[in-house]
């Protein structure tokens, strides 16, 4: 079984929206397995235990959540140390308050921290899937939660998050089956 782990910082509760749907994605594919946990609670086995990890967080000023950024320093900087954890799957996800808000930069630095740590990193091809023609994200998933509650979340945002779960967990399914 392809065990995903899918660790997430969230500050109004939107990223853990799309932590929830990208663990549907996950768990819809025979063989693989989700398990959310909120970056707080995460520890270094929550990394070397798994074939697939996605990592999500809200953008702040452009960057990951300091949340988030403690968790990588601290954390992922200690798998790295022990020689990373080459070969298990990865992507990420995003959410920010504005239209853009810089969530590709967010997006490449959760994805330049898995390069450091040998993982495997997975894409959503945007023009593959139809509710993602819209949001444009091939290197993971990015939404605007522009003044919406989490529970306005639009559903395309959701199904995009859940198609990215899939996909982590197709690849992860291949690779260890």
């Amino acid at each position: 079984m392809a065990i995903i782990h899918i660790i997430y910082h969230s500050d109004r509760g939107h990223t853990e929206r799309l932590a929830e749907a990208i663990a549907q994605g996950v768990d819809g594919i025979g063989g693989c397995s989700s398990r959310i946990i909120p970056v707080e609670q995460a520890a270094e086995q929550h990394v070397t235990s798994c074939q697939g990890l996605v990592l999500g967080c809200p953008t702040h000023m452009g960057n990951v959540s300091s949340a988030m950024k403690k968790f990588m320093d601290e954390v992922l900087g200690a798998v790295w140390m022990k020689g990373g954890i080459p070969g298990v799957v990865g992507s990420a996800f995003t959410s920010s308050g504005a239209l853009h808000g810089d969530k590709e930069f967010t997006l490449l630095a959760l994805q330049i921290t898995m390069f450091q740590l040998g993982m495997t990193l997975v894409s959503l091809p945007p023009m593959s899937i139809p509710e993602n023609k819209e949001l444009g994200y091939s290197h993971g998933v990015g939404t605007s939660v522009l003044g919406r509650q989490p529970s306005m979340m639009p559903s395309e945002d959701l199904e995009v998050a859940r198609q990215l779960g899939r996909r982590v967990a197709e690849v992860a399914h291949k690779l260890y089956d």
